[in-house]
């Protein structure tokens, strides 16, 4: 059934809005009268469809099967590396399917899932999922590291010629400095040759010495991929305030997008430390100052990381609000305007709501701040849909 929106909160306007089977007029409020038989809806927020640029669907849902019982960054990994290894493609696709329908329940139209390289069960999984979901990306994950041990290297790049989207690495878990930034030009020399897009795990440490995003930014400026992002950068949280200037700058110059994920890092970072002990989200407020393209990633859902995810990325723009302190006005609109903005950087466009959209949120809010407060479902309008 065709709908009429009147009166709905759009940006920084109140607009009137019809919908039949995509967006077929918008305009000032009170300039759109509704067509005979029209569903009428009055006020609420109007959004683009949410993207989510980073999440883990080959873990989603395993928290239970394995509790982290420290709830450390390394517990969740080890627990992890044992639920690998008894891994089934039809568990791993039961569970992504489900999470998948998560997101979607709350207008996430978008995913981008890393998947661990050192699961060919997995990869192979999540590409057949991927190839029969639309909006769906896979990043090539290695989770323990491209050259920390034997067959790891080989792992990860047969999962990324078997497909993905995107070439990932993770420098700070490498054994030495010198190899970690190794990992960063294998993963830049790789997606060149395929002409893929990469996608780290980049400085997620609260080591102030760890500093592989300059060489993800130099990689970058020489050219020849058509979009980075370095997920966590938790690093920079830590950094002497002159280094983290120069490399705000660097990432901003450069184009490299930086997601943050503050759900995971605020409860992983810092745990190794006394009073007062770090946040560990990376500068986001600086790195917007400096001009940078920052996204916001829900990271973990109920798995062996952090159990308490729930796939609505209004959750995440929440948490990065109050760790972040972005509880200015204008600070926490455009956080929420990320989710519909920055956030679909990597798949090359960005949505509008807009004659001749295809998809569109219907929030019961009646703006941005409010959307944030009380973080509830929208309604989900797609072409071709029921």
């Amino acid at each position: 059934m065709p709908i009429h929106f009147r009166a709905a909160r759009l940006l920084d306007a109140d607009v009137d809005l019809r919908w039949a089977d995509g967006v077929v007029a918008v305009g000032p409020a009170g300039t759109i009268p509704p067509a005979p038989g029209d569903e009428r809806v009055e006020g609420g927020l109007l959004t683009p469809p949410f993207a989510e640029p980073h999440v883990h669907l080959d873990a989603a849902l395993l928290g239970a099967r394995a509790p982290n019982r420290s709830g450390t960054l390394r517990e969740g990994i080890a627990n992890w590396a044992r639920l690998r290894g008894d891994l089934t493609a039809e568990d791993v696709t039961a569970r992504a399917t489900e999470t998948l329908a998560m997101y979607r329940s709350w207008g996430v139209l978008r995913v981008r899932t890393h998947v661990d390289t050192g699961s060919a069960v997995a990869v192979e999984a999540l590409l057949a999922l991927r190839d029969r979901t639309p909006g769906m990306q896979v990043v090539a994950f290695p989770q323990e590291g491209i050259l920390r041990a034997p067959g790891r290297r080989e792992a990860w790049e047969s999962a990324v010629r078997a497909g993905c989207d995107a070439v990932g690495a993770i420098p700070h878990f490498e054994r030495t400095t010198e190899e970690g930034w190794a990992s960063v030009r294998l993963a830049f020399a790789l997606a060149r040759e395929l002409g893929l897009r990469v996608d780290l795990h980049c400085d997620e440490t609260d080591d102030p010495g760890s500093r592989n995003l300059e060489v993800v930014c130099a990689e970058t400026a020489a050219g020849g991929v058509p979009h980075v992002l370095a997920g966590h950068c938790t690093a920079m949280h830590s950094y002497p305030d002159p280094y983290a200037a120069k490399v705000c700058e660097l990432v901003a110059s450069s184009g490299v997008q930086v997601v943050a994920n503050p759900l995971d890092n605020v409860v992983l970072q810092g745990r190794y430390d006394g009073y007062p002990k770090r946040r560990g989200i990376t500068r986001v407020d600086q790195l917007w100052a400096a001009g940078a393209i920052v996204g916001v990633g829900h990271d973990s859902v109920m798995d062996p990381w952090y159990r308490l995810g729930t796939a609505n990325l209004l959750d995440a723009a929440y948490m990065l609000v109050h760790v972040g302190h972005l509880t200015g006005e204008a600070e926490m609109k455009r956080v929420v305007r990320t989710l519909h903005t920055e956030n679909h950087r990597p798949w090359g466009d960005v949505p509008e709501v807009a004659v001749g959209a295809r998809a569109l949120l219907h929030w019961p809010a009646a703006d941005e701040v409010e959307l944030l407060r009380v973080r509830p479902r929208p309604r989900v309008l797609e072409a071709g849909q029921a």
